[in-house]
């Protein structure tokens, strides 16, 4: 949802949305994305509906006072292969000439920021600026090489590891030559150096040992688990410091159930999170699944369903009691979203069927 509001989609390239490819129905239905959010104090309910050829609808709701007002109203009606524009009065600028200039692979919040549209700009900027995307193969490093490379960033970076109990004594950042092949002829040299940048910079660690002398360790020496709260070190101190929304995948992949509470616990702590940023993640670690850490409308399930589709459902539907013990619930099924586990004999069928290495 994020790539599609703020990157630029080509007339002759397809919008990059995925349906649900194992209903009939679906693969032929619109994907919708839809999200509530607060910016510079004023809450948006922002959404649309897109397919691989054109986006469908795109609504804008916004709450300066209480009441909604509608910023953006956009429907297509493929009988007359046009686009029906509701009541947006509300909208301060020219909707006219905005209408006509958003094209059917962009959306009319895009289309009007980028042609300098104010009132939109702090909707717009919310997916821009504030919300941060972390995959599922963790973040990357950039920013907390970038941080390093100035004393104050370094000492936060350290900081931010020591506090996790991984005790390095400083960090080097050297730069290395590289050579580049993979890019395309036609990749702007901008981008081309950037690219070089990025990859011509390495972290090592430094350790001070017993005898006063110091040993440099390669950064892939490292564990998988130190390489990843360095990673997470530059993503988590800027969105506490600015008050951003980091979503992340996999919050506990190689990480210690400990390190994964403490670093929840620092969007709980109001001493730490003073601008109020906010954290939102997957995991499998239910050591963390209870009512000290999380408020039971913080906590939500994903199962599938018989289409085998993912469903996502919050734990107040079950009505918990203030004493409950939720990760015992969870573990005993109560919640659902657990792992229906076959008998071992499947897998004793699938071991003597397997024959010989080549």
């Amino acid at each position: 949802m994020k790539a599609l509001v703020t990157l630029p989609i080509k007339e002759d390239e397809l919008v990059p949305v995925l349906p649900f490819r194992l209903d009939a129905n679906s693969r032929k239905r619109p994907c919708e994305f839809e999200v509530i959010f607060v910016s510079e104090g004023v809450r948006y309910q922002y959404g649309f509906s897109v397919t691989e050829e054109r986006f469908m609808e795109e609504w804008l709701l916004a709450y300066p006072h209480g009441r909604p007002q509608r910023l953006i109203d956009r429907k297509y009606d493929a009988k007359s292969e046009s686009y029906i524009w509701g009541n947006m009065t509300k909208l301060a600028g020219p909707r006219k000439l905005l209408q006509e200039a958003t094209r059917p692979k962009a959306l009319f919040l895009s289309t009007a920021v980028h042609l300098n549209n104010e009132h939109l700009k702090p909707a717009f900027d919310w997916f821009k600026k504030t919300l941060r995307v972390v995959g599922t193969a963790g973040p990357r490093s950039d920013y907390s090489i970038e941080l390093c490379k100035q004393p104050e960033g370094k000492e936060s970076v350290l900081a931010f590891l020591r506090a996790n109990d991984i005790n390095i004594d400083d960090i080097l950042i050297e730069e290395k030559k590289v050579g580049l092949s993979f890019p395309p002829d036609d990749m702007p040299d901008a981008e081309r150096q950037r690219l070089l940048r990025k990859f011509s910079l390495r972290p090592y660690s430094l350790y001070k040992l017993k005898n006063n002398k110091v040993e440099k360790l390669e950064w892939f020496h490292e564990s998988e688990g130190t390489k990843k709260l360095f990673e997470f070190a530059g993503p988590i101190l800027e969105t506490l410091k600015e008050g951003y929304v980091v979503i992340v995948d996999e919050l506990d992949r190689h990480l210690h159930p400990a390190l994964v509470g403490f670093v929840v616990q620092l969007f709980h702590n109001t001493e730490v999170n003073t601008k109020n940023a906010q954290l939102v993640f997957t995991t499998h670690d239910t050591s963390i699944l209870n009512q000290k850490m999380f408020r039971r409308d913080q906590i939500w399930f994903c199962d599938k369903d018989r289409d085998r589709a993912t469903e996502l459902f919050p734990l107040t539907d079950f009505s918990p009691r203030k004493t409950e013990n939720i990760e015992y619930g969870y573990l005993s099924g109560r919640y659902h979203a657990f792992p229906y586990i076959k008998d071992a004999a499947l897998i004793r069928n699938a071991i003597d069927r397997l024959s010989p290495a080549p």
